[in-house]
């Protein structure tokens, strides 16, 4: 190794040392610092105060080029003692950086200290259950020894090499199963019977697969696979109870603890607490999921999403403030996707709707609303009925009776064509109770008295429902019609 790294190593390892002066001729140093820092947010903001260029110009190309190659190579180099708690964190990384180096060395020709390298990575990646890099090293031991011609070494390894696939193939199929699930859950907020479908084969397959096999992460896939066909489902009384069992199997699984899994199971707790209407434990949750994500990630995001949510549907609309301006005034939220800044649009819309005057002076404008959320807007069964509900609710406190009637039959269309009446039965019933408002000619009196029937219907069918659609009902209806109701009777008599 130390002849090796004598003939070949490099005379000098550009990487990012924050100790040099930042001057012209470290321009490299001030991009890297204005990324840190937050000076620049985009390539056009940084070449322009560099260089008094665009983006396109190749002078800050070059630059760019120059700092990536440099961070690649302070990679290296990460303190992973000071930045990782987790002794299983330290053992991928240890695992990985060893092999790499193992396989380099023997690359190289120096192959004694590439396979005691590899010996010694290999136990460590079997402790901690890292198959497809004790694969990788008992290949390379295996090799070894056929070419040494030492049979039972070399017999050893390959059994080891075929247990290794055997579960690397069943991790796979899992990781298949779960990560398939998982595309058409989070882009869509409606779930078909044949995803539902789906989903239950998949949770079935993956406890045959976990239930021979001694793999950590095939009985993790297996509980994830679990978690997200009750998701599917709607029954979030047994997401709570197997997000608790698996708590249990991580507790007893104490050397693989991640707390990004900590974090993970916190949120779900919380977004369980949502949809069974407990607020006391979904807040507990969220200030535990908090704890596990850094701000600005989007895990972050995620769990003040839900948190939003939560204090929404419990009334707590000032601390709702509180974090939406939390989450959309982080310097990270511009590089959120599309579909999570559209659902942060939506939720100002409502926002606005019940604290009108408390929304700093802000015109929310509703017809550019519409088009601030196109991608929502085609998710038929998904959010796009808590938009056209939103823009009814500003145009019914405008008194714009021509749009709201307009409006009011796009809606009850809507709802025939695309809402089940069994998936979607609090959706279904609130519609119903805003046509009262044509029908009865918008007299508060009549309208409550019309309306009564479907809110008594409303209140029995509970939000968090198995199969309701709870997503489209960012403030449960029940609220929504005390406020539209409240509003009217303020305007004495309606409007004429």
């Amino acid at each position: 190794m130390v002849g090796l790294v004598t003939k070949q190593r490099l005379n000098n390892i550009e990487l990012i040392d924050e100790r040099l002066p930042d001057g012209k001729e470290n321009l490299y140093l001030k991009l890297f610092k204005g990324i840190a820092d937050g000076v620049f947010n985009s390539d056009e903001e940084a070449a322009l105060q560099l260089y008094q260029t665009s983006a396109k110009n190749k002078k800050y190309l070059m630059l760019k080029s120059r700092l990536k190659e440099r961070l690649i190579n302070t990679l290296f180099f990460l303190n992973h003692k000071k930045i990782q708690d987790s002794p299983y964190q330290k053992a991928v990384y240890q695992c990985n950086r060893n092999y790499f180096c193992s396989k380099i060395l023997l690359t190289h020709g120096a192959r004694t200290s590439a396979i005691a390298m590899a010996k010694s990575t290999l136990a460590l990646a079997k402790q901690f259950d890292l198959n497809e890099i004790t694969l990788l090293c008992a290949r390379m031991l295996r090799h070894h020894y056929s070419m040494m011609g030492l049979k039972q070494e070399f017999q050893q390894f390959n059994d080891l090499a075929d247990v290794s696939l055997k579960l690397i193939r069943s991790e796979t199929k899992a990781e298949h199963m779960y990560e398939q699930l998982l595309s058409q859950v989070a882009r869509s907020k409606s779930y078909s019977q044949e995803l539902t479908a789906t989903a239950k084969e998949y949770f079935n397959q993956s406890k045959e697969l976990s239930k021979y096999q001694q793999s950590f992460h095939l009985h993790l896939l297996h509980y994830r696979i679990g978690l997200l066909y009750y998701q599917v489902i709607g029954n979030y009384r047994l997401t709570l109870n197997l997000c608790n069992r698996l708590q249990v199997f991580l507790k007893k699984n104490s050397r693989y603890r991640l707390a990004s899994r900590e974090g993970e199971i916190a949120l779900l707790k919380m977004v369980c607490c949502l949809y069974l209407n407990d607020y006391k434990n979904g807040k507990q949750n969220a200030d535990e999921a908090l704890k596990f994500y850094t701000q600005g990630s989007n895990n972050w995001f995620v769990v003040l999403q839900n948190y939003f949510m939560l204090a929404m549907h419990a009334g707590k609309h000032k601390q709702a403030a509180e974090i939406f301006e939390q989450a959309t005034g982080h310097q990270r939220f511009q590089y959120l996707s599309d579909e999570k800044s559209e659902e942060w649009k939506i939720y100002e819309a409502y926002l606005h709707y019940v604290m009108p005057a408390k929304t700093k002076g802000k015109e929310f404008k509703i017809l550019k609303f519409i088009n601030e959320v196109p991608i929502y807007s085609k998710d038929k069964g998904g959010l796009y009925p808590a938009i056209l509900i939103a823009q009814l609710l500003f145009m019914i406190d405008r008194g714009d009776e021509d749009r709201i009637e307009k409006n009011i039959e796009s809606l009850r269309i809507f709802s025939s064509r695309y809402l089940s009446g069994k998936k979607s039965v609090r959706t279904s019933i609130f519609i119903k109770m805003l046509r009262q408002l044509i029908n009865c000619h918008f007299k508060p009196e009549k309208v409550k008295a019309k309306a009564a029937p479907y809110l008594k219907k409303l209140t029995e069918s509970k939000y968090g429902h198995l199969t309701e659609n709870e997503t489209m009902e960012i403030i449960p209806y029940e609220d929504i019609w005390s406020i539209i109701l409240s509003r009217m009777t303020s305007k004495k008599q309606g409007w004429n």
